[in-house]
């Protein structure tokens, strides 16, 4: 084979080679998995889901849970609320309901409602214990449950740790719950909100803004009780068992009581972003809803 020939046929193999590889892609890749190619990878959404609540950031989280066309949906129906007269009654409700949760002595005036509750309920509660142990093992075990075999593996794999945090931890101990509600008063003060008027004055995203430290506290006060929501996040692992492009399942596994737990969710793409089927439904009929409330 003379030079100039040569040339040409490491020029025609540069040029079919990638040709052919694309090809025995093509027809290597099943059909669901190049749709795919083109969408969002629904794992990052919602890892990012859970960095979101990881933060703290509770209008992120929000503006998250739905689409951007339902987020100004949203956001307008709140401008058009706080245009709204404030009721004297619901202004008399509001401040009496939040002067309950941030007045100096809120702890001590809901301990003296929640004590006698939880002197009725000790007596009682290691019998509800060993009733919610039974409970669980058997919707665990019954052919009646709707569960699939994968479901009841992880939570038998759970069970244990579950029935030795349940059997370790005084649920009804008045100075673990004074320590939550202080955490949780402490939290609601540093709102800065005291009436409806200054809740009205707020934009929908510097609202949420305001629920930072409610959230954070929260998840102090679930703490004090052994459960620690963010550890919970932190070992969450999502993986992507179909995607077709418009449809998608995905596996979210967390590890609670030091066992895996696993559930499988079905999401749908809307305006270029994943969410969960069942909202999509319902955001679907409320919509179907409002135009035929239009028509009549």
């Amino acid at each position: 084979m003379n030079a100039k020939l040569l040339s040409l046929a490491l020029l025609a193999a540069g040029l079919v080679a990638p040709t052919s590889a694309l090809l025995a892609l093509e027809r290597a890749v099943p059909a669901t998995d190049v749709a795919s190619i083109n969408t969002p990878d629904p794992a990052q959404q919602v890892r990012e889901m859970a960095q979101l609540f990881r933060a703290g950031d509770v209008a992120g989280m929000a503006r998250t849970l739905m689409p951007a066309s339902k987020w100004e949906e949203a956001k307008l129906m709140w401008e058009l609320h706080r245009l709204e007269p404030i009721d004297a009654e619901d202004q008399a409700e509001f401040a009496e309901k939040l002067a309950k949760i941030t007045a100096p002595d809120a702890v001590d005036t809901l301990m003296a409602e929640i004590e006698p509750k939880l002197v009725e309920a000790r007596p009682q509660q290691a019998g509800a214990l060993l009733m919610a142990f039974g409970a669980a093992q058997m919707a665990i075990n019954s052919p009646e449950s709707e569960l699939t075999d994968e479901q009841r593996a992880a939570l038998q794999s759970g069970l244990p740790g579950f029935q030795a945090w349940a059997a370790s931890t005084d649920f009804l101990d008045s100075a673990t719950l004074r320590d939550a509600l202080t955490l949780l008063t402490d939290a609601a003060r540093r709102t800065g909100l005291t009436s409806l008027e200054q809740i009205r004055a707020l934009p929908l995203e510097g609202l949420l803004d305001r629920a930072r430290p409610v959230l954070a506290a929260a998840k102090d006060a679930v703490q004090l009780y052994g459960i620690d929501v963010d550890a919970i996040a932190d070992s969450l692992q999502v993986d992507v068992l179909e995607n077709d492009g418009r449809t998608a399942r995905v596996r979210t596994t967390v590890t609670l009581f030091g066992a895996p737990v696993w559930h499988e969710h079905e999401l749908v793409l809307v305006e270029g972003r994943w969410y969960g089927k069942h909202a999509v439904e319902q955001w679907h009929h409320k919509h179907v809803r409002v135009e035929h409330s239009r028509e009549g």
